[in-house]
Formats: structure tokens, sequence, C-alpha cells
């Protein structure tokens, strides 16, 4: 069985800021001190390791199950782990942090010398009370971040600049 893997990159949004980076620093922070940090970030890293391995359209529109080992508990959530948002080629990798919170990850796929790249822009959290979606706008700004590596990708995915 040949598994193709797909390298996971975060980048810089338009205003130099590493969001996804820096959001996941943070849960790690908490992670330490909060049992439910720590629950949701090996949720999120499993979620992580199977988008590297998995080809895209195996996870979009079906149900992917995750299952980890938590203080000596399996858990399992069964969901769309990720979805395209209408704007070719953005997609969100989604997790349900409680029945309010809803974690998203924007991200586009972006081959580059012949490797296959998963990249990171944005991410943040819908809840339905207060109803808050920043989706559309989030999605937006993914996609003029996915032109920019489209006109530069060795800035963008290497540190060069050419």
């Amino acid at each position: 069985m040949n598994i193709k893997e797909h390298n996971l990159i975060m980048i810089n949004d338009e205003n130099g800021e590493d969001v996804v980076g820096d959001f996941l620093n943070q849960l790690y922070e908490e992670s330490l001190e909060s049992q439910d940090a720590k629950l949701h970030l090996m949720f999120l890293n499993s979620a992580f390791n199977l988008l590297s391995v998995q080809p895209l359209d195996t996870l979009i529109n079906s149900r992917t199950e995750i299952t980890i080992t938590f203080n000596g508990e399996q858990r399992t959530k069964s969901y769309q782990l990720v979805k395209p948002l209408r704007v070719v080629p953005i997609y969100e990798l989604r997790y349900a942090m409680n029945g309010n919170e809803h974690l998203r990850f924007l991200f586009f796929p972006f081959e580059h010398k012949g490797q296959s790249n998963y990249v990171f822009v944005k991410c943040f959290v819908k809840t339905r009370i207060p109803n808050v979606d920043e989706t559309n706008v989030m999605r937006d700004l993914t996609y003029q971040m996915y032109e920019r590596v489209k006109d530069n990708p060795d800035h963008y995915l290497e540190g060069i600049d050419e």
C-alpha cells in the first residue's frame, strides 16, 4: 500500500501573524493545566495526522471517526472532518470543542516542487449562542493568501524570496 503524505504548513496571514500556530501553541500551554484543553489538543493532533496521510477526497462530505486514549479511557468522535467552503480551493478542518463552540482551521492544498502541501492560514471559533460565524470572511482572507502563495510559493513555503 502506498500512502502519500501531505505536508501540513502553517503560514503567516495577511497581517504577518501565524494565527494557526499561535492558537495551537496557546492550546498546548492551556493543556498543561487543563484536562479539557489536553483532550482538545489530543483530538486535534489525531485530526491533523489523519489529514496528512488520507486523500482529501476521502475526508470530504463523509463522516470520519477519530479515537484517542485519554486518561486510560477511549474517546471517540465521529463527524465531517473536512468541508469545502464554496470557493475553490479553500477547505476547513472542523472540530467541535463542545455543543456551542466549533473550531475551524482554514487551508488550501498546494503542490510545490513535487510535494503535496496543505497550507493553513486561519482558524477561528464559531458559536451558536451568541451566533458568531466568521466563515465567509475567513474563507475570503484565506483565498487571498492562496493567491499570494501562488504568486511566490518559495517565499511562503520555504521562506525564500525570489
